[in-house]
C-alpha cells in the first residue's frame, strides 16, 4: 500500500512539472515508437530526408525553423554523409539572418569537425567575406542586437582561423595580409607588423608580398615596439622602404612609397643635423664631424647633405 502510494505520489509530482517546466526547456526524447523527437518534432527517418526537409525551409527563408532541422540532422545522423552539410547549413541560417559572427563559428565547425567536406573551399570564402565585413566596421549582433562599435578585433579572429585552417590554399594568404590590415586598424603596430612578416617568410612566392613588405614599413613608423626590435620606428621605417624600393621597382606602391621614404630620409637628416649642431655648440667638434659625416653618407639625397658637409669644412679649417 505504502509503495503503490509512493508511486502516485512520483506520478503526481512529475506529472505538474512536466506542467509548469517552459516551453524554452523542451529536450529531445526517444522512444521506440516515434525515434528522436526534438523542440521541433521527430527527426525522419534518413539523413538524406531530413536534410531535404530542413532545405526546404531555408528556400522559403524560414531560417530558424531550417537551423532546427538541421541541428537535428547533425545531432541524430552526425556520421552520416549528409551531416557536414547540415552543419554548413547551420552557418547559411546565420548568416543569412545577419549574425555573422555566429555564422563564422558554424562555418569554421564544419571544415573542423568534417575535414572532408566539398564545402571547404567555399567555407573558407565565407568567413574570409565575414572577415572583410567586420575589418570595414561591420557592427557583431549580441543577444540578436548590434553591437554599439565595431567589431575589428572579430576580423583579427576570423582572419587568423581562415589562415591556420587553410594554410595552403589561397584563401590563407588572403587572410594572413588582412590579419595585418586588422591589427593595423586596431592600432596594434607590432602585431601588424609579425601578420606581414609571416605573409612573406610563407608564401614568398605570393604577389602579395610587396604590399605586405610595404606595409611593414608603414606598420613600423606608426607603432611602439619592444626591445628585440633594435631599431627605432623611424629607422626600421626607413630600412623597410629602402629594401621595398630596391627590390620591387615594378610595384604599384613605389611612387607612393618613394614619397614617403624621401621625407622619412629628410626628417631623420634632420635630427641628425640638430644633434650635430649641439655637438658643436658644446665645442664637441670631433663628435659633430661623426654626426656631419653620417648625413653625408646615410642621407645624401636630403637637403641636409650639402648643409653638413659645408659644416665639415668649416670644422676642418678650425684644425
Amino acid at each position: 500500500m505504502f509503495a503503490r502510494r509512493l508511486c502516485l505520489t512520483f506520478l503526481a509530482v512529475t506529472t505538474l512539472m512536466g506542467l509548469a517546466a517552459p516551453a524554452a526547456r523542451a529536450a529531445w526524447v526517444w522512444s521506440p515508437q516515434t525515434g528522436w523527437i526534438g523542440p521541433g518534432g521527430a527527426v525522419k527517418d534518413t539523413p538524406a530526408e531530413q536534410l531535404a526537409y530542413g532545405i526546404g525551409f531555408f528556400e522559403r527563408a524560414d531560417f530558424e525553423r531550417a537551423r532546427v532541422e538541421f541541428q537535428k540532422l547533425v545531432k541524430v545522423y552526425k556520421f552520416s554523409p549528409e551531416a557536414p552539410e547540415g552543419q554548413y547549413y547551420i552557418g547559411r541560417c546565420a548568416e543569412e539572418s545577419g549574425d555573422y559572427y555566429r555564422a563564422f563559428l558554424e562555418y569554421r565547425k564544419t571544415i573542423q569537425v568534417y575535414p572532408s567536406t566539398t564545402r571547404f573551399e567555399e567555407v573558407l570564402e565565407r568567413n574570409f567575406q565575414i572577415g572583410n565585413h567586420f575589418l570595414a566596421g561591420k557592427r557583431r549582433k549580441m543577444l540578436g542586437l548590434a553591437a554599439l562599435l565595431p567589431a575589428r578585433d572579430k576580423a583579427v579572429e576570423i582572419f587568423e582561423a581562415i589562415a591556420q585552417d587553410g594554410p595552403f590554399s589561397e584563401h590563407g594568404q588572403l587572410a594572413q595580409y588582412k590579419l595585418g590590415l586588422a591589427y593595423a586598424a586596431l592600432a596594434e603596430y607590432e602585431q601588424a607588423v609579425t601578420a606581414f612578416e609571416g605573409l612573406v617568410s610563407r608564401y614568398p612566392d605570393s604577389p602579395l608580398v610587396d604590399d605586405a613588405r610595404y606595409q611593414i614599413a608603414v606598420a613600423s613608423l606608426k607603432g611602439t615596439f619592444r626591445p628585440g626590435y633594435d631599431q627605432s620606428p623611424t629607422d626600421r621605417a626607413v630600412s623597410e622602404l629602402r629594401a621595398f624600393v630596391r627590390e620591387y621597382p615594378a610595384s604599384d606602391l613605389l611612387a607612393e612609397a618613394t614619397t614617403r621614404l624621401g621625407d622619412l630620409e629628410e626628417r631623420r637628416a634632420e635630427h641628425e643635423y640638430r644633434v650635430a649642431e649641439f655637438y658643436e655648440r658644446q665645442r664637441h667638434d670631433e663628435s659633430a664631424r661623426i654626426y656631419y659625416r653620417g648625413i653625408i653618407d646615410r642621407y645624401a639625397q636630403t637637403a641636409w647633405a650639402p648643409r653638413a658637409a659645408a659644416r665639415l669644412d668649416v670644422l676642418q679649417a678650425r684644425l
